[in-house]
């Protein structure tokens, strides 16, 4: 992928303030580099919508349902082992499903 890379040896005997003159134009570069491929990228995908005739609800339909979402906070705590809690999805914990009163396994709001 790249070409003659340049050995980080070539820059050792050079004298900070050129180093830091180019680490200034290489983080120029490389915003560059980062804005041309977020452009090209965008043009790709309006030309896809474009395509495939996507409406802008689709769209972003499919970007928040796809988006990483954080972990589900707790909303019940075993009393006998406090670390061991559970937001309510997906299966229960045993400790959970055989309380005879689950109310008192509620975690209360701040």
């Amino acid at each position: 992928m790249t070409k003659n890379k340049p050995s980080l040896d070539e820059f050792k005997d050079l004298p900070l303030e050129d180093l830091q003159e180019i680490q200034n134009k290489l983080k120029s570069f490389v915003e560059k580099r980062m804005d041309t491929r977020k452009k090209d990228a965008l043009n790709t995908i309006k030309d896809m919508v474009q395509e495939y005739e996507l409406t802008f609800e689709e769209v972003v339909r499919v970007i928040r349902t796809s988006a990483k979402r954080g972990k589900a906070p707790a909303l019940y705590r075993n009393p006998e082992k406090p670390r061991q809690t559970w937001s309510g999805k997906g299966e229960a914990p045993e400790w959970y499903s055989t309380a005879p009163d689950k109310s008192v396994l509620l975690i209360p709001e701040d």
